[in-house]
């Protein structure tokens, strides 16, 4: 139980399991692709690593600790990302949900036995997952396949009449919402509040654009292709019974998937198992138990099943969830489901309650991670008080302005990826240690430069894009070839 703890708390991160949920709620079938890749790419590492135990030849150098700790940083700062957010999507101050989460997390990492509650945080966590999702297929009265069925049938998602958004009670940029909406029908919008409302209207070739000053109760009529954008703060009604803006055509479209969208699929296999491979298995040897394995995989079964079964119940019982693009916050309490949800605040705080947990028990298993690549072999690093209060109150003031935790996440894999996976496959001679430096150097290079170049430039969903999208899949096979070299130098 506690290897298959640890192995869920280091690659199930809150800000990654949450993410399946909504990849399967945006695009369908390719969310379901992701999340068979989150379920395999850590027994593969696994297999190729091969356990658990530290390797003589990790501690050789310091540039795979700091590689890691750089991993490990980033995804500090997704998942304090997704707590900001989900503080601010629950109708509290931003600031607050990130300084309770980095609070918990500092606490446990500095604590030497916090090893020992890791299990048992996942445990009540896995609970928190369980009553939401048990509550409401009792209250749909649907099995999870039948309820795919009827989402996958819909002929459009339309507003429901208990969505906070048409008897306000959020203000549509909550969390970091949508900035923006599209209008696919005509749709009448009412202030519930004094609104300054930008709206850009389409008409063939022409493009008009028009500001309304809104009081409370007075409305403005959208056509289909106008774009309205407001202010923050402004809380605004919606029409039930509408289409929602930023959903899926129709649920026939949804279960039907992207096309042609195979350079970004495996961009995302290349990434997310070299993340496992360095995340897991870098400097690790020995090997692992059948019941060890089995467990590890049950407990990724497990999360997957869970991440299908809310999305498919979310879509159905909550269409709202599209407003504007899902949004990830939102699937912690899904807009128009507490009053389904079950009588009282229990059921819809189980969720927020688990990812605070989940949270926590990663916190750990990244400390722990940390320590057994400490270079003195005593596992100092993973309690030294500067380090980790640096990385924690660094992610925490990052975390202060909105960003999407998923492509964090994806950021955090990819380097390491490019610096350290290459390493685990093609381990260089024990007396060229330097040419494994080197290699995770060339990567690291060559991952920031593709990254800041797919920051100022709009890569192509075309294969000729894709490292700008996925820069580890050039970076990892650079790095790859510097190893390659040090063989060949040894036995030449």
């Amino acid at each position: 139980m506690t290897f298959a703890a640890r192995i869920v708390a280091l690659w199930l991160t809150p800000a990654a399991w949450l993410a399946l949920p909504a990849l399967v709620l945006e695009s369908g079938p390719d969310g379901l692709w992701v999340g068979l890749l989150l379920l395999v790419a850590p027994l593969l590492a696994l297999t190729l690593a091969g356990g658990d135990a530290p390797s003589g030849s990790s501690r050789d150098a310091l540039f795979p600790v700091v590689a890691l700790l750089l991993v490990v940083a980033i995804l500090f700062w997704a998942n304090l990302v997704l707590a900001g957010d989900v503080a601010a999507w629950l109708g509290a101050p931003r600031w607050q949900g990130i300084a309770v989460a980095a609070g918990g997390a500092w606490l446990l990492i500095l604590w030497r036995r916090a090893r020992s509650l890791m299990p048992w945080l996942l445990l009540i966590a896995a609970c928190g997952l369980l009553v939401p999702v048990v509550t409401l297929a009792h209250g749909a009265g649907l099995t999870p396949v039948r309820a795919w069925e009827r989402v996958a049938s819909r002929t459009v998602f339309r507003l429901p009449a208990s969505s906070p958004w048409v008897d306000p009670g959020h203000e549509l940029r909550a969390g970091r919402g949508p900035a923006a909406l599209l209008f696919d029908e005509e749709h009448r919008v009412t202030a519930g509040g004094h609104a300054q409302l930008h709206v850009r209207a389409v008409d063939g070739a022409r493009v008009t654009e028009s500001d309304w000053d809104l009081r409370p109760g007075e409305s403005v009529t959208l056509r289909p292709g106008d774009e309205l954008r407001w202010p923050a703060g402004a809380r605004l009604r919606l029409e039930a019974g509408k289409t929602v803006p930023g959903a899926p055509p129709s649920g026939i479209a949804w279960a039907d998937g992207r096309r042609g969208d195979s350079p970004r699929r495996w961009g995302l296999l290349f990434t997310l198992t070299g993340g496992a491979l360095a995340l897991l298995g870098f400097g690790v040897s020995g090997r692992i138990a059948r019941s060890e394995m089995a467990a590890a995989a049950a407990a990724l079964l497990a999360v997957f099943a869970w991440g299908l079964v809310w999305a498919v119940y979310c879509a159905l019982g909550a269409p709202d969830i599209y407003l504007g693009g899902v949004a990830l916050e939102r699937l912690a309490r899904p807009p128009s489901l507490p009053a389904a949800a079950g009588p009282g605040p229990l059921v819809p705080a189980l969720l927020p309650m688990a990812l605070f947990l989940s949270f926590l028990a990663s916190s750990v298993a990244l400390r722990e991670r940390i320590g057994r690549l400490d270079v003195t072999g005593g596992g100092e690093i993973g309690h030294d008080l500067g380090l980790w209060s640096a990385i924690v109150g660094g992610g925490a003031l990052a975390s202060l302005w909105p960003a999407e935790p998923w492509l964090l996440v994806s950021a955090a894999l990819g380097l390491a990826t490019s610096t350290l996976a290459p390493a685990v496959l093609w381990p260089p001679p024990a007396n060229r240690s330097a040419w494994g430096t080197a290699a995770g150097l060339v990567g690291l290079a060559i991952f920031g430069v593709l990254t800041l170049a797919g920051q100022w430039t709009r890569g192509s969903e075309a294969w000729a894009g894709l490292p700008l999208l996925y820069p580890a899949v050039v970076a990892a096979p650079a790095g790859a070839v510097v190893l390659l070299l040090a063989r060949r130098a040894r036995s030449g």
